[in-house]
């Protein structure tokens, strides 16, 4: 593998590329962690369902692609509300315990109803913006993975201000720092529950929706980024949002650059080791521990 700029700048473009989509599916995951301190081992998997959505749209209906993101992102909430209602709401004052293996359950039915469904054949999803060709600020890529990353971006932004500036927002701060006094004051925590639960779903279809159409979506592959997801929480921190976005974005650095020039197929290790070096340097994540959102 040549060392010119130009091969790195679009390993650098590559690993923002990776960053962005496990941000913010650790965005839908680290969400429903902070505020009620479950670890949902299926959230991958609802990226999955979203990819086949997405691809369901694309090639049986005539909408446009934005209508169609705007769909899923819109499905993606409902099934989560879906997951949330029939699995997780059951639960939720049980053991993380319960919390794994109810999640892991319905994580192997998804994949196998999508086995079932789909058969275990990669679907390409494109779209008319992944042959359509930028150059900015010296790298070149499709129209699509520009705005994967701008919309990256704008949603963390957004989640910001959600959280600090709106009544629901501050709602959901105070049932992540304290579920049983939340309840004292009179808070509906199976409402913020479900709303937790939408709101991190809808950005993982969203996810799904601008991520999907640059790889290929099968039956398995929620069950890795799960996995990231994880990584990701622990590294920058238990329940520390802005670590965990960094930390995703770490990764994804680190998996493109070492694809890139060492072995593609090792990519996932190094990733992991990286992750396991930072448990015995700093046990507590890359930025500390925080208690709530």
């Amino acid at each position: 593998m040549s060392f010119s700029l130009t091969t790195l700048m679009e390993q650098v473009l590559n690993g923002l590329t990776l960053g962005s989509l496990y941000a913010l599916v650790t965005l839908g995951l680290v969400l429903t962690f902070s505020v009620f301190n479950v670890v949902n081992f299926a959230h991958g998997d609802l990226f999955m369902v979203s990819g086949y959505t997405l691809y369901l749209l694309l090639n049986f209906t005539q909408f446009p692609y934005w209508f169609i993101v705007i769909l899923v992102i819109l499905l993606t909430g409902v099934y989560s509300v879906i997951m949330e209602r029939l699995t997780i709401n059951p639960i939720l004052d049980k053991s993380f315990r319960a919390h794994i293996i109810a999640t892991l359950g319905l994580s192997i039915i998804i994949q196998n109803a999508a086995v079932w469904f789909f058969t275990t054949d990669p679907r390409h999803v494109p779209t008319i913006y992944t042959s359509q060709i930028v150059t900015l600020f010296g790298m070149r890529a499709s129209v699509q993975r520009w705005i994967v990353l701008a919309v990256t971006v704008l949603v963390f932004i957004a989640l910001q201000w959600f959280v600090r500036y709106t009544k629901l927002g501050k709602t959901m701060r105070a049932v992540s720092q304290n579920q049983t006094v939340s309840k004292l004051l009179g808070i509906d925590t199976h409402r913020i529950s479900i709303i937790t639960f939408a709101i991190g779903g809808a950005i993982t279809g969203l996810a799904a929706a601008l991520v999907s159409p640059l790889f290929n979506v099968y039956p398995h592959m929620g069950s890795m980024l799960t996995l990231k997801a994880l990584a990701a929480i622990i590294m920058g921190g238990m329940g520390q949002v802005n670590g965990a976005i960094y930390a995703s974005f770490i990764i994804g650095m680190i998996e493109s650059l070492f694809g890139g020039y060492v072995s593609l197929a090792y990519k996932d290790v190094a990733a992991f080791v990286f992750f396991i070096a930072v448990l015995f340097l700093r046990p507590n994540g890359l930025f500390g521990k925080r208690i709530g959102l």
